[in-house]
């Protein structure tokens, strides 16, 4: 059975160099990446040259001198994939990005604590931690897991520098911090330098992975999910 988020969220994180000051609502209408309506409607909550941070209805966007980061919890989050293979490769061709992150991220109430506790238990088991679980009261209710990362950094087929991090916590925005889970999880590559920038490179791997990515953190996410049922498969 497949499980809805209760909020899920798609975002793309470029670390390089960045000119904040640019990147505002008016300017991204000049360039025809967003409408007038949609600029003239945009939350602009600060901008000069070490951040420039703003709402629109379906994103949040956040840059400082080495940092790019947009994110929506909106369907169809492929507008944020089109979105930044449009701006780095048509206007911002020559911006030096160093390393990109695909990351998707879940926050989802359990049907029950039990199932919370079960999956909790399930990637960190208290019995791992012998006569510290008692101690530490692992299994009770102010013990246990808090955050568990697995991470793997070469995941076959995909290219040199890339990397696979799944990040599970407790949900600190649904669930009230007893029934509900975050997951996040980034896939990382390293983007490769070309004569003519970094545009190019970019925009390739978006259109290779993005769609791979989204299906691999889906399924990852479900899995997850299924521990609390007890079906492992």
């Amino acid at each position: 059975m497949q499980t809805e988020p209760d909020i899920a969220g798609t975002g793309i994180v470029l670390l390089g160099s960045f000119n904040p000051a640019i990147f505002t609502p008016t300017w991204f209408a000049l360039q025809k990446l967003l409408s007038e309506n949609e600029a003239e409607t945009a939350d602009l909550e600060m901008v000069h040259n070490q951040i420039s941070v703003f709402q629109t209805e379906w994103f949040n966007l956040q840059v400082t001198p080495d940092r790019f980061s947009i994110e929506t919890t909106q369907a169809p989050n492929v507008r944020v994939r089109d979105l930044v293979a449009r701006l780095f490769d048509e206007y911002l061709p020559h911006t030096p990005v160093a390393a990109m992150g695909i990351n998707y991220s879940v926050h989802v109430r359990a049907r029950s604590n039990e199932e919370w506790n079960r999956i909790g238990m399930t990637l960190a088991p208290p019995e791992a931690w012998g006569s510290w679980r008692e101690k530490l009261d692992l299994a009770g209710e102010s013990g246990g897991m808090k955050s568990l990362m697995m991470s793997q950094p070469i995941p076959a087929g995909r290219p040199e520098g890339s990397a696979i991090n799944i990040t599970v916590e407790p949900s600190t925005r649904v669930g009230a911090g007893q029934a509900g889970v975050f997951v996040l999880v980034n896939h990382h590559f390293a983007v490769a330098s070309a004569n003519s920038g970094n545009g190019r490179s970019l925009t390739e791997l978006l259109d290779q992975y993005f769609e791979k990515c989204e299906g691999m953190s889906n399924e990852i996410f479900e899995h997850i999910m299924s521990l609390g049922h007890g079906d492992q498969g």
